[in-house]
């Protein structure tokens, strides 16, 4: 798939019309009618104000077309959790680049104010789901508590 048909594919999922689009990202108008014609390819600067302006695309396929062979998986995961998972907005500090992005599996064995049993921690099989946090690179994360 073209750029060009890239951007007109997010232009129809997005609801808008070219106009609507090309305000929404800042750009000229003309600039979204020379893409989708493709008179002109996208610059990089254009595919960074789509990205800021709907940061839900994934990147490889704004830029390359290169879809992720589980983003089927991912979003029936994500259909699954927001039926089931009420979100909490929590606010982290940011890493800068000279921080350890190394993560480590904590230690809940040793944990002995925790109200699981030693069981539950062993065959996490026997427990049910209450709380989901997805961590990204960048330092933000979700948080999603199960609906009671």
């Amino acid at each position: 798939m073209e750029p060009k048909e890239r951007i007109i594919e997010i232009i129809e999922k997005s609801g808008l019309t070219p106009s609507e689009f090309a305000d929404k990202i800042g750009v000229q108008r003309s600039a979204i009618s020379h893409i989708t014609s493709g008179r002109n390819n996208p610059s990089l600067d254009f595919l960074i104000k789509i990205k800021n302006e709907f940061p839900e695309i994934d990147t490889d396929w704004l830029i390359f077309g290169i879809e992720k062979e589980n983003q089927k998986t991912e979003d029936e995961a994500e259909t699954v959790m927001q039926k089931e998972f009420i979100p909490e907005k929590t606010a982290v500090p940011q890493p800068t680049l000279f921080e350890n992005s190394e993560f480590e599996k904590p230690d809940i064995s040793k944990n002995e104010d925790s109200p699981v049993s030693k069981d539950q921690k062993s065959n996490p099989e026997n427990s049910e789901i209450k709380r989901v946090i997805i961590f990204y690179k960048d330092g933000s994360f979700e948080d999603y508590f199960k609906r009671e």
